[in-house]
């Protein structure tokens, strides 16, 4: 559910491993059959989010794809903007990206990679995919990442993207970079403070406030 003027719902995927992974194509054509304006389709042990999101496409009518989020420390910027890119030119839907840390298990166990300075980190690929995104052909050497000479042969999708945020430093970063933030797996409470605190970072940034979905 989004918060600000006007409050939406959506439906996110659950992508249980305790589960039958054909359920989240089923809830899919549920979500889109009831009218849902969005869907959130995250990555965890099964399917790739950018396949799932094709096929969810071509079985449902037009409810927008928003991928993610999607861990920076497994997925370079240039992966990201590539998967949106193509998701948005093979199915003509709207797509947005969300953009998260994951946990130390999934980037350092499953995937064998370093998750050194997240909070850098997650600034650097909002950063980059911002502007991969927009069609620009970005030269970087950044704390955590780097790019070179890469642009996108598909036409630019319009995606925005969302910051999945939990402690201060990733508010700091969907404040400053994030069109929307997301938190998960949250009571109400703990939901409102976290929007309180990118409130209170956004008014000191005098920046406008991104959208909150929980």
């Amino acid at each position: 559910m989004t918060t600000g003027p006007a409050a939406r719902l959506s439906v996110s995927l659950g992508l249980w491993q305790d589960r039958p992974p054909g359920e989240a194509l089923d809830t899919a054509v549920l979500a889109d059959a009831l009218g849902f304006p969005e869907l959130w389709i995250g990555e965890m042990a099964t399917y790739d989010a950018f396949a799932l999101a094709t096929a969810i496409a071509a079985r449902t009518g037009s409810i927008a794809l928003t991928t993610g989020p999607l861990p920076v420390a497994v997925r370079d910027p240039v992966m990201i903007a590539m998967g949106v890119a193509s998701l948005a030119d093979l199915t003509g839907r709207p797509v947005a990206v969300a953009l998260g840390n994951s946990s130390p298990h999934v980037v350092e166990q499953w995937h064998g990679r370093d998750r050194r300075n997240p909070p850098e980190a997650l600034a650097e690929s909002a950063r980059l995919v911002r502007r991969l995104l927009a069609g620009d052909r970005p030269d970087f050497e950044g704390k955590v990442l780097r790019t070179h000479g890469y642009r996108l042969r598909l036409p630019p999708p319009a995606a925005p993207i969302t910051i999945a945020a939990f402690g201060p430093a990733a508010i700091r970063v969907a404040a400053r970079q994030g069109d929307r933030m997301v938190v998960s797996l949250v009571t109400p409470e703990a939901a409102g403070r976290l929007a309180a605190s990118l409130l209170s970072e956004a008014l000191e940034l005098d920046v406008e406030v991104p959208p909150v979905a929980a």
